[in-house]
C-alpha cells in the first residue's frame, strides 16, 4: 500500500486516470434520457435551494434518489453547471473504483497484480463511457467497492456507510449485491465482523432517512414508483421498458473486453488454476452479478458494470505485464480515435446542439410529441410540456420524431438531426 501511494505512483495515477475516464468528458451535448434529467434535477436544486425533492421538467422526479444529485450540485458549484463538472463526479468515482480495487487485489495477491488489474479496467471502453456520463452508476459502484474493502479490512462500520451511501445512489441493489458479495467472503476467506450494531445504524441514517422523508411527503405515489415501478417490476418484467436476451450481458461483457479473448482462452485451457482460495471469491462476485442481472427482464448495459471489478483481477492473474503495456497503449490510441470522431463527425450533426441553437432565443411555446428529448429543459433552462393531441396546436414549436411530422397539418419543419438511435424534427407550427 505504501509502495503504491508514493509520487511516481500517485502521478502516474492521476494522469492515466484523467485521461481514460475524464479527458473530453465535455465534448459532446448531454444525452437523453437519463443526463439529461439528471443535469436538469442539479440546476433546479441549485436555483431553488431545494435539494430533497428532484424536479425535472417541472415535476417530481421519483426514480433515482438524490446522493448522484448532490454530488453533481458540488461539483457545479465549484466549476459550474456544465457537462463537465456534472460527468466529473462519474470520472472521479471511476477513479476511487480502481484505488479500491488496487487495495483489495493486494489482500490476496502482489502489487504487480494489483496493478494490473486496474490496468485492465481502464482500458474497458465500456468504462470509457460511463466514466463520462452523468449517470449514478459509477458512483454506486465506488461505494458498493469500497463497502467491500472496508469489511475485507475490519472497518465494519465504514462498510455500512458505504452500503448507506450506494443505496441513496441506486437504491435496494446498492446493498442486495455488495452485501451478497461481503457475506461470501465472510464465509470463505475471512474472519471479519459484520453485523455491527453501530453500522447498521448509521447504515439506516445514512441510507434510509431520506426515503422516509420522501413517503412522508408523497405516500404511496412515492413507494409505487420508485420501490415497486423502479425496481421490482423492472426487475420481474412486469413493467417492461428494456427487454433483453438471458445472454446479453455475456455479449457486452465479450464485446467491451475484446482485447483480452486471447486470454479468455488461456484461463479456459487452465481452468484448475480458477479454483485456487484466492480467485474464487472473485469468480463468485463476478458470476453472482452477472446472473442475477442476466435474470432481470429489463436490461440496461450499465448495470453490469459491478462485474467488472472482479473480472479484472481475475484476468490479471493470467496477464502478462508485456500483454498488459500494449493494451494500454493500443486502447490509449482508439479512445483518441473515437474522441476525435465523435466530437468532429457526430457532436456537431447531432439534433440536440442544432435544436438549442434555434430554442434558446425563442420565447415562444416549445413542446415534446412523443419524444421526450430531457437535455433540452436543461440547456433552454424552462419547462417543456408534453403535448397529447398534435391538432390542438396553434402556435409554436413541437419537438418529436420524423415519422410524426404528417401529424401537424399546419406546422413547417426547421430542423432535422439524428439523435443516437432516433430521427427528430422541429417544426414550427402557426395558426391559420
Amino acid at each position: 500500500m505504501n509502495n503504491f501511494f508514493n509520487k511516481k505512483g500517485i502521478f502516474f495515477l492521476l494522469i492515466i486516470s484523467f485521461y481514460f475516464l475524464i479527458f473530453s468528458n465535455w465534448s459532446i451535448n448531454l444525452t437523453s434520457p437519463d443526463e439529461g434529467k439528471n443535469a436538469s434535477v442539479v440546476l433546479n436544486m441549485i436555483k431553488t435551494k431545494d435539494f430533497l425533492v428532484p424536479y425535472y421538467n417541472c415535476n417530481p422526479r421519483f426514480e433515482k434518489p438524490p446522493l448522484l444529485y448532490w454530488a453533481g450540485s458540488v461539483s457545479s458549484l465549484i466549476f459550474g453547471v456544465n457537462e463537465f463538472s456534472l460527468r466529473l463526479v462519474s470520472g472521479l468515482s471511476a477513479t476511487g473504483i480502481i484505488i479500491f480495487m488496487y487495495l483489495i487485489a493486494t489482500e490476496f495477491f502482489d502489487k504487480n497484480t494489483a496493478w494490473k488489474s486496474i490496468l485492465i479496467f481502464l482500458t474497458l471502453p465500456h468504462i470509457w463511457i460511463e466514466a463520462r456520463s452523468f449517470t449514478p452508476e459509477m458512483l454506486l459502484n465506488f461505494f458498493s467497492v469500497g463497502s467491500i474493502y472496508f469489511f475485507l479490512k475490519k472497518r465494519p462500520v465504514l462498510g455500512w456507510i458505504f452500503l448507506g451511501l450506494a443505496v441513496l445512489t441506486k437504491g435496494p441493489v446498492g446493498i442486495i449485491l455488495p452485501f451478497t458479495v461481503i457475506l461470501f467472503f465472510r464465509l470463505t476467506q475471512k474472519n471479519f465482523p459484520v453485523f455491527n450494531p453501530l453500522g447498521i445504524v448509521l447504515f439506516l441514517l445514512v441510507g434510509c432517512s431520506w426515503y422516509f422523508y420522501m413517503l412522508y411527503k408523497f405516500g404511496y405515489l412515492y413507494f409505487y414508483k420508485f420501490f415497486l415501478q423502479e425496481n421490482i417490476f423492472r426487475y420481474t418484467g412486469k413493467k417492461l421498458f428494456h427487454p433483453y436476451p438471458f445472454y446479453y450481458y455475456i455479449l457486452l461483457i465479450l464485446v467491451t473486453s475484446f482485447f483480452f479473448i486471447p486470454i479468455y482462452i488461456k484461463i479456459f485451457t487452465r481452468v484448475k488454476s480458477l479454483y485456487t482460495p484466492s480467485i474464487k471469491p472473485f469468480i463468485f462476485w463476478f458470476l453472482f452479478v452477472l446472473i442475477f442481472y442476466s435474470l432481470s427482464k429489463n436490461k440496461l448495459h450499465h448495470y453490469i458494470l459491478f462485474a467488472y471489478p472482479p473480472l479484472c483481477i481475475i484476468l490479471a492473474n493470467f496477464v502478462s505485464k508485456n500483454y498488459i503495456r500494449n493494451v494500454l497503449i493500443f486502447s490509449g490510441v482508439l479512445l483518441l480515435i473515437i474522441i476525435i470522431v465523435v466530437k468532429h463527425n457526430y457532436e456537431k450533426n447531432r439534433f440536440v446542439g442544432k435544436a438549442k441553437n434555434i430554442l434558446e432565443s425563442y420565447r415562444g411555446e416549445i413542446y415534446f410529441y412523443k419524444s421526450d428529448i430531457s437535455s433540452l429543459p436543461f440547456y433552454l433552462q424552462r419547462c417543456i410540456p408534453k403535448l397529447e393531441n398534435p391538432q390542438t396546436i396553434k402556435e409554436g414549436i413541437v419537438v418529436t420524431k420524423r415519422k410524426y411530422e404528417k401529424m401537424f397539418d399546419n406546422c413547417t419543419k426547421i430542423v432535422e438531426a439524428p439523435e443516437f438511435n432516433e430521427h427528430l424534427i422541429l417544426l414550427k407550427c402557426s395558426k391559420n
